[in-house]
């Protein structure tokens, strides 16, 4: 029995390469800064006699304008550093808690002290990958949101192959400086992709109301997922299509009748079928993979009226 659960046959380049990994990241992480014991708070006047160019612009700050104002929770230099007595009195940087040097973990605590709305309602990307608060955010700028870049340009700093999406011929007009990524997604936190609903279907539907319904006759995707169509980024399709008008309706839809006839060369007006209505002629599936399925079907996100000319659940048609 112990032979079956010992780990001798997994493979040992696969070992040593994690091993090594593994000690790289532990040396180059952070230490754990610990709040000097019996320390006490001396105000930040006290603060200020040395870091006075801080204090300076610190009322700059969205921080530092809440002071201002009166608003709670009051913020000081020692509401993020800790009580500064030791500091004072020595005058060594590790005697005071820095933030800005501490862990992930360390930054997302004190910030969360007073934030305590964003406590756990980060998502797995941003708490794990981002190296703490202080990736986006500088505490001591003057900045919107005390934040590292304005707009949209500060999520491009990692999501780069978005910000190439955004260049495809259809997109939202992000790189217009008409919308910002912040206008769907909850950085902090959100629904499914960080949406600011709670799912995607919602979000979409917030600007594009009139696709929404209800309709009589109704496409089944709309009331799923607009991406199930839709690549709400950028597409080189029209519409932001996933793919382009008719293919993307044939990967779900299979081809109409008159597409599986022989197409031929010469002109014809010799209706096959003339019970079915239509121009369905020996030509006819040529003319159906070099035309638009929304020609005929223009209401394909729902339509209140019934197809014209043939019989069926509406069709979708106008």
């Amino acid at each position: 029995m112990v032979n079956k659960i010992r780990f001798v046959n997994f493979p040992a380049r696969f070992v040593y390469p994690l091993f090594i990994v593994a000690i790289v990241l532990f040396c180059l992480s952070p230490p754990l800064m610990a709040v000097p014991e019996d320390a006490d708070y001396v105000g930040e006047e006290a603060c200020l006699m040395c870091h006075d160019a801080y204090g300076e612009s610190f009322g700059k700050t969205v921080h530092g304008r809440a002071n201002i104002a009166g608003e709670a929770p009051v913020v000081s230099c020692e509401s993020c550093h800790g009580p500064g007595s030791k500091h004072t009195e020595s005058g060594e940087p590790a005697d005071i808690f820095n933030p800005g040097k501490a862990n992930s973990y360390e930054q997302t605590e004190t910030c969360n002290t007073c934030h305590e709305k964003l406590k756990g309602n980060f998502g797995f990307s941003h708490l794990d990958i981002a190296g703490g608060c202080s990736d986006c955010h500088i505490v001591h700028s003057e900045n919107e949101q005390l934040l590292v870049k304005q707009g949209s340009d500060l999520c491009f700093g990692c999501h780069v192959e978005v910000r190439g999406v955004f260049s495809m011929p259809s997109h939202h007009p992000v790189l217009e400086d008409r919308l910002q990524c912040y206008d769907c997604h909850q950085v902090h936190g959100g629904g499914a992709k960080f949406t600011s609903m709670d799912t995607e279907r919602e979000l979409c539907l917030s600007c594009h109301v009139d696709k929404q319904g209800p309709f009589v006759f109704e496409h089944d995707p709309v009331n799923e997922d607009c991406s199930i169509c839709h690549n709400p980024h950028g597409s080189v399709a029209d519409n932001l299509l996933i793919q382009a008008d008719p293919f993307i309706c044939m990967s779900c839809h299979p081809l109409h009748f008159h597409t599986s006839l022989d197409g031929v060369e010469e002109e014809s007006s010799i209706r096959l079928h003339p019970d079915r209505g239509g121009l369905f002629t020996k030509d006819g599936f040529k003319r159906s993979m070099l035309t638009k399925c929304t020609q005929c079907h223009t209401q394909i996100h729902g339509s209140d009226l019934p197809a014209q000319s043939i019989s069926g659940p509406g069709g979708l048609t106008r």
